[in-house]
């Protein structure tokens, strides 16, 4: 299977020099610049194509690793090629293959691929790739040919139907990006109790990495702790008193439902209808 590879960013040149290494068959790379193209080949140790014509003459399998707005485009410019018996693959984590319209005419198969994974830079990020779980959707043909040769490098792949594909990536934003809105909040807060960021900062650093660590090893319901676990609805009612009004008090307000079901499946036997009573109040 020869693997082309249009965009030579951080994406790409990661993929071509973890394909490459793991003894795939990756010919070359074509980018808007042949500066860039040309730099990523010879780090990946492959070709450098001048022309997409060329590469797609190449390549059994192309991958797509420009950012999202500019998938379409060159899909566009695919089209005018012969992708006939081709697999046609992007990395965005919000689109679905659906953004590949007319493939079924083209003769070509098209899927997603989403790597949990934070590039970094473009030429370390390939050293820790081994850790990333990767997702996929798209058509039955690609998928079969994906799967498994991802899975025989090591690597853990779960599928999804492309309607899911936004809910997935938004359930990514939440658990990197809006954690960190969460974590601002806090220091708000405590900015309002007269601290420093920098020793709000320290004040809750242990705390947050206990937490995530104790979430990692044992799941959100068996790492829970805090008023709302132990059913303190005095203290919990003292909180949204304390933040009424603000946008940390919206945050802490929209969470507790949310907080109590996991109580609820810790501590079964235990009543938690008071706190409920809280966070719905808070929300009327």
């Amino acid at each position: 299977m020869r693997i082309g590879i249009i965009g030579a960013g951080k994406v790409g040149t990661t993929l071509g020099k973890y394909l490459s290494i793991h003894g795939k068959n990756v010919t070359g790379f074509y980018s808007r610049t042949h500066e860039s193209a040309d730099e990523a080949a010879t780090f990946a140790e492959t070709e450098t194509y001048s022309s997409l014509c060329k590469l797609v003459e190449k390549s059994d399998v192309i991958f797509i690793t420009t950012p999202d707005g500019v998938i379409p485009q060159v899909w566009g410019d695919l089209l005018h090629q012969d992708i006939s018996n081709r697999i046609i693959c992007h990395f965005s984590g919000s689109l679905s293959s659906h953004v590949f319209s007319g493939r079924e005419e083209a003769g070509a198969s098209g899927i997603s691929m989403h790597p949990m994974y934070a590039f970094s830079d473009k030429f370390h990020s390939y050293e820790q790739f081994h850790t990333a779980y990767l997702t996929l959707e798209g058509d039955p043909e690609a998928v079969a040919v994906m799967k498994p040769m991802w899975e025989a490098i090591g690597h853990h792949v779960l599928t999804l139907k492309a309607e899911d594909k936004i809910k997935y990536h938004a359930a990514a934003a939440m658990a990197s990006n809006e954690m960190l809105g969460l974590m601002q909040a806090s220091l708000d807060i405590l900015s309002e109790c007269g601290f420093s960021e920098k020793d709000s900062m320290a004040l809750l650093t242990p705390l947050v990495q206990g937490n995530i660590a104790s979430m990692l090893e044992k799941g959100c319901v068996n790492a829970l702790t805090g008023p709302v676990e132990r059913g303190d609805a005095q203290t919990v009612r003292k909180h949204l008193q304390a933040l009424e009004g603000s946008k940390a008090g919206k945050i802490y307000q929209s969470l507790g439902s949310t907080m109590v079901e996991l109580a609820k499946r810790r501590n079964p036997d235990r009543d938690y209808t008071p706190i409920q009573t809280l966070f719905e109040k808070s929300v009327d």
